[in-house]
């Protein structure tokens, strides 16, 4: 009998769906401002896509909140389309509506712009009971975070976490699902930041532990552990969460300052045959490719539609020019943000193949106009956001070679004031008794190879030489 009737629901879905788009035809045909009923009716035909700039038409032509139906319409259409083809609408446009996501869209406008008192006044109007309510949240955090303002941060980030985890146990669509989760993970690691940005390092360090492996961020949240060991002068932990670094599954991972972290620790072991080698490896690796990169960043300014085009034919081909090159992209075609962007415009692209043949005459032409003005701008915002990347990992590399200058500077001082000083040096450069760990990290023999499950809990056991 359970068979039978999930057969049946099976059969019928695409019919009730076929229904909604011919319903929707008949809608345009008769009146095509009606751009309320259209995106209701497209919606529920699976094209979201479809319906887009008639979401964008109804939000510039009306004030008042959205109704129900069309509020719960277009929370399942930015669930496949994300909320990225509303940010581009002006700010004057979206103050016009009291819609709850348009609420949120309007404050992510506002902090990025730096504007974080009327970011947080458009997130105070976002319920508690709405599905945005977890991201927005997130996003109060941290405008709180970005004033400084640590109790006020702390407290949202942790309640971010509980929304994120109550609405994930009521949701059953994947998409959400997975950016509940990220979402979670984000506000786990903005707790931990909060203490660490107080100086409560010790607290901060157990924190961190508490993101699962298993997340999206976990990577970057391993740098981060790292810097916390620092703080707590234990170096030998953060050379080992560094060294997992050097695992081939971490090749996406792109940050000149691990580097510069791994030169900091072996400078206050007063290791400083280890610290010149880690200053000239990074030299070596990235001295030549950095002032290529500076030109090519120039050359190509503004060309959203080069860097489109660049980072799509790398994942392709897994090809590029130099070592920089191939690192810059790797990082930037794996980022969540990328990926997000890759999936709409996929979906968009499969949306607009639906629509030859299914849906014809002058309806089905404005359907597959409005899907190929979606399909653009995600280009767009694509090759604007690659962009973006390579400025910004461009800088970082610069900062990273002016700290190194400053560490090989610092290197060559101590070593004067010391005068190569043998006190201590006598016995093993390791041992095991050098180690430090807390409640939650345990020992075990590093055998020489990298395993998943051992990945970020490796520690050296150096004996300090100052």
């Amino acid at each position: 009998m359970f068979i039978r009737l999930a057969l049946t629901a099976c059969l019928l879905a695409p019919a009730l769906a076929g229904a909604s788009i011919a319903a929707a035809q008949r809608t345009w045909e008769s009146s095509p401002s009606a751009w309320r009923k259209l995106v209701i009716q497209l919606v529920d035909g699976g094209k979201p896509f479809s319906a887009v700039p008639f979401m964008k038409e109804f939000l510039t032509q009306n004030r008042a909140a959205l109704d129900e139906e069309l509020e719960q319409a277009f929370e399942r259409l930015i669930t496949h389309t994300g909320v990225r083809p509303f940010e581009t609408l002006p700010a004057s446009v979206l103050e016009q509506s009291r819609s709850p996501v348009i609420r949120y869209v309007l404050a992510k406008k506002h902090f990025r712009a730096g504007r974080w008192a009327q970011a947080q006044g458009e997130l105070a109007r976002v319920n508690a009971n709405h599905p945005v309510y977890p991201f927005a949240i997130h996003l109060r955090a941290a405008t709180h975070a970005m004033e400084g303002k640590t109790a006020e941060a702390e407290r949202d980030f942790q309640d971010c976490v509980a929304f994120s985890r109550s609405r994930y146990n009521a949701e059953s669509n994947p998409v959400k699902l997975r950016q509940l989760m990220f979402n979670r993970d984000s506000c786990l690691a903005g707790i931990a930041r909060t203490a660490y940005g107080k100086g409560e390092h010790a607290r901060a360090d157990l924190l961190f532990l508490d993101i699962q492996k298993s997340s999206y961020i976990w990577p970057e949240i391993l740098f981060e552990e790292a810097w916390s060991s620092y703080q707590l002068k234990n170096y030998n932990r953060t050379l080992g969460k560094l060294v997992s670094y050097k695992a081939p599954v971490f090749d996406f991972v792109f940050n000149p300052e691990i580097d510069v972290l791994r030169g900091l620790a072996y400078m206050r072991l007063c290791l400083y045959e280890d610290v010149n080698k880690t200053v000239e490896d990074f030299y070596g690796l990235w001295q030549e490719p950095a002032k290529n990169m500076r030109g090519f960043i120039v050359q190509h300014g503004r060309d959203y539609d080069y860097y489109y085009r660049l980072l799509t034919t790398f994942e392709k081909e897994k090809q590029a020019p130099d070592f920089l090159m191939q690192a810059m992209m790797l990082s930037t075609v794996k980022d969540p943000a990328w990926q997000e962007m890759k999936q709409a415009l996929i979906d968009a692209v499969n949306e607009h193949n639906t629509l030859k043949g299914s849906v014809r005459g002058n309806f089905g032409q404005v359907l597959s106009r409005n899907v190929r003005t979606i399909v653009e701008d995600y280009q767009d915002l694509m090759g604007s956001y690659a962009q973006a990347q390579f400025r910004e990992k461009y800088g970082a590399l610069a900062q990273a070679f002016e700290d190194m200058s400053f560490i090989k500077l610092e290197v060559l001082s101590r070593r004067k004031q010391a005068l190569y000083e043998e006190t201590g040096k006598g016995g093993k450069r390791g041992d095991v008794k050098y180690i430090q760990r807390n409640e939650k990290q345990y020992f075990w023999d590093f055998n020489g190879e990298f395993w998943a499950d051992e990945l970020g809990d490796y520690v050296f056991a150096l004996r300090s030489e100052c």
